[in-house]
């Protein structure tokens, strides 16, 4: 019988909050898994470095946007197997932070109302972190 080693990959995500309280979501560029499917800004933690630290690093990257340590919370977590991998999201949520996003990575960034989270097709390991969002705001 033969053994496959399961890796774990650590992915930081944030759910940006505005005084309207509609959140951040991006459409996933086509040719990477998942595409156009709509998802949370953030992405994968890299070998020495914390979730808070890969959080504010991604954001910076993909939307442009300073977070600070100080105002990022931990709100849900999932997990999804792919292949030899299973993904853990960490999904934090910011009220504040610096600059106004825009696309650098995503094809589209939107702003949407937790209960209208239904219409935007995301990946599966999101779903309970849309749930943990909705109980937050509604």
């Amino acid at each position: 019988m033969q053994i496959i080693e399961v890796k774990n990959q650590l992915v930081s995500t944030i759910a940006l909050i505005d005084d309207e309280n509609k959140i951040l979501i991006g459409r996933r560029p086509v040719g990477k898994a998942f595409e156009n499917l709509w998802e949370f800004p953030g992405g994968k933690v890299r070998k020495n470095e914390t979730v808070e630290q890969a959080l504010i690093r991604e954001t910076k990257e993909e939307i442009n946007i300073d977070l600070g340590k100080n105002c990022i919370a931990p709100l849900a977590f999932s997990t999804y197997k792919s292949e030899n991998i299973n993904i853990i999201i960490l999904l934090f949520i910011s009220r504040k932070w610096n600059l106004n996003p825009i696309c650098k990575v995503h094809t589209e960034l939107r702003w949407v109302k937790a209960n209208n989270f239904n219409k935007y097709n995301m990946p599966p390991a999101n779903k309970l972190l849309v749930t943990s969002l909705q109980d937050l705001l509604l």
